[in-house]
């Protein structure tokens, strides 16, 4: 079965040779391009590491700051989830806690330990578990959605508030979101079942 790639483009399956790992195949059927990938890439690690301190980061600096009345508000992104539970918001604020900082962060520790386990011998979490968790937690990440929701909401303050600005933490936040779509994309979650 290692030596067997599926075409993406029509399915067929194709006998893949010693020789020809490094050079690029194409599928007799469709002629399209057959993707061989043995391992995950040491990018990804280092994408997920990136990603995990960076959070800690986004967490300690704030996001965006408002000037009312005087009166200076700003918040980080674990605050925010704070003032959604103080504005007895809890839905909204769970829901916010786990699809913004909960699945994330899950992602990312499953990606690392994904490596981990690959370099040992011994065999810390069965890897269906890795393979399905990875793909939960990946499906339930929207820290994306969040950045738009803090552009939309800076747009909409900017003519009610007398200031309004970015701060660090939004900037680092991009960061974040660069290393964790990164780190997704460079993993190859296949090679966890082999």
């Amino acid at each position: 079965m290692n030596n067997i790639i599926e075409c993406y483009h029509c399915g067929l399956f194709v006998e893949k040779e010693e020789t020809l790992k490094k050079q690029k195949l194409k599928c007799p059927r469709c002629s399209g391009k057959l993707t061989h990938k043995d391992n995950h890439s040491l990018d990804s690690l280092y994408y997920a590491i990136s990603a995990l301190l960076l959070f800690i980061l986004l967490n300690i600096y704030p996001l965006i700051t408002l000037n009312i009345n005087g009166k200076e508000l700003s918040t980080t992104l674990f605050h925010t989830f704070l003032i959604l539970l103080e504005q007895d918001f809890i839905f909204v604020a769970l829901l916010l806690f786990f699809t913004i900082i909960i699945a994330p962060v899950l992602n990312s520790i499953v990606i690392v330990f994904a490596f981990i386990q690959n370099s040992m011998k011994r065999k810390l979490f069965p890897k269906r578990a890795l393979h399905d968790s990875f793909h939960f937690f990946k499906a339930w990440g929207f820290i994306e959605v969040f950045i738009v929701s803090i552009i939309v909401t800076y747009i909409k303050l900017i003519g009610m508030i007398s200031s309004t600005r970015f701060d660090i933490g939004f900037y680092i936040m991009l960061a974040y979101v660069f290393m964790f779509y990164m780190s997704n994309k460079k993993f190859n979650i296949k090679s966890v079942l082999k």
